[in-house]
């Protein structure tokens, strides 16, 4: 389907929100404040009262503080049509009778989206939406971590975990890719984006995990020199900052 328009927020860290038509999909959340305490998508911080008339998708790809906030649950008393996937390793005093818990290397079928998921090579599963025809991939915390303090075989390993997970979802085109870019990963920050670029059909990619550190995103640039599966990537300015998208 050609000519769709979307709009794709980036929240925080690993926090996005995308708007593909009625459907309103949030990912990751868990920094519930901007720098003067207003609350809007612009700034990054999701205000329910914005979206309470969209069918609403929360994802949240595993327990870890920087990717789960539980304030995700209280949104459900303002927005009628809201819809929680967790991953299964979410504490389970964070489970409601409302909340689908998903488990890795599954396919779920709900309303009208279709949910694969992936082991991560950290915590949890990493996602793969398809919505009114469009295909969104959600890499939580599933990467190529290498950390220069860890022995060559603990990385060999990561190596290989990693690749494992990405062949199984290189069969599908994805038309938008949140993959994570840490720089404290120094010389390997973007070892696991360039890795499933590569290898995976991706129409359009933004970067995340990489907190306030925005000098990523010129080594991204740079990238795009000599590789280019990377002027694929959006790169980011500030939080709240929103993307209009035509697929």
């Amino acid at each position: 389907m050609m000519n769709r328009k979307i709009e794709v927020w980036y929240l925080y860290h690993s926090g996005f929100a995308v708007n593909v038509g009625n459907n309103f999909l949030i990912f990751d959340y868990y920094s519930d404040k901007s720098e003067d305490n207003k609350r809007s998508l612009s700034l990054g911080v999701i205000e329910p009262s914005e979206i309470k008339n969209k069918e609403v998708f929360v994802f949240s790809s595993h327990r870890h503080p920087d990717h789960f906030n539980p304030v995700i649950l209280s949104w459900k008393e303002q927005i009628p049509n809201i819809h929680y996937y967790l991953s299964y390793d979410i504490p389970k005093k964070y489970h409601r009778e409302w909340t689908s818990i998903l488990k890795h290397n599954d396919t779920y079928q709900d309303r009208n989206l279709s949910i694969k998921t992936f082991k991560s090579t950290d915590e949890g599963i990493a996602f793969l939406i398809n919505i009114d025809s469009i295909s969104i991939y959600h890499a939580g915390d599933l990467n190529w971590w290498h950390w220069d303090e860890e022995p060559k075989s603990w990385n060999n390993n990561m190596a290989a975990l990693y690749k494992r997970e990405v062949a199984l979802i290189k069969n599908d085109p994805i038309d938008i890719a949140f993959l994570t870019a840490d720089p404290r990963l120094e010389n390997a920050e973007l070892l696991g984006m360039e890795w499933f670029l590569n290898e995976v059909d991706v129409k359009i990619a933004f970067p995340m995990h990489f907190g306030n550190d925005y000098s990523i995103m010129d080594r991204i640039k740079s990238k795009a020199d000599s590789n280019s599966v990377f002027k694929k990537v959006k790169t980011i300015s500030k939080r709240g900052e929103c993307f209009n998208i035509t697929l």
